[in-house]
């Protein structure tokens, strides 16, 4: 809960986004573990922060980032983004290869993919 004695826009809204922030780190980092038995490799680090044109990445070095923001998504979205970037830990690319192991963690996979793009835009603050 935030109380505040005078409303102030700005500093509610930094406010929701910790939460969201703090959430997102906990959710995230819960369904990594959840998905790990699929993957021979760990991620490196997993990490919850601002992106401005992203759901999330996976570096060279296996480093797992997620916009905080994918958390007001319905969790089995949250779970096909981070399927999404735990497979770049196998698969570098977006090749047939990349999309046959996705599918083979999250068969419906296209589904989350279509509602990111009609309502990503949406999930804000």
């Amino acid at each position: 809960m935030v109380c505040m004695r005078e409303y102030n826009k700005e500093r509610l809204r930094k406010a929701i986004e910790l939460w969201y922030r703090e959430e997102g780190v906990r959710i995230i980092k819960d369904r990594v573990e959840h998905y790990l038995k699929f993957y021979p490799v760990k991620p490196r680090s997993i990490k919850v922060k601002e992106q401005k044109r992203r759901w999330g990445s996976c570096t060279y070095y296996n480093d797992l980032l997620f916009n905080w923001r994918c958390i007001m998504a319905p969790l089995k979205v949250v779970d096909y983004i981070v399927v999404h970037e735990m497979t770049h830990m196998v698969h570098k690319d977006h090749s047939k290869n990349y999309w046959n192991f996705v599918s083979k963690i999250i068969p419906n996979y296209k589904e989350q993919k279509m509602w990111l793009k009609e309502n990503g835009i949406i999930m804000d603050i």
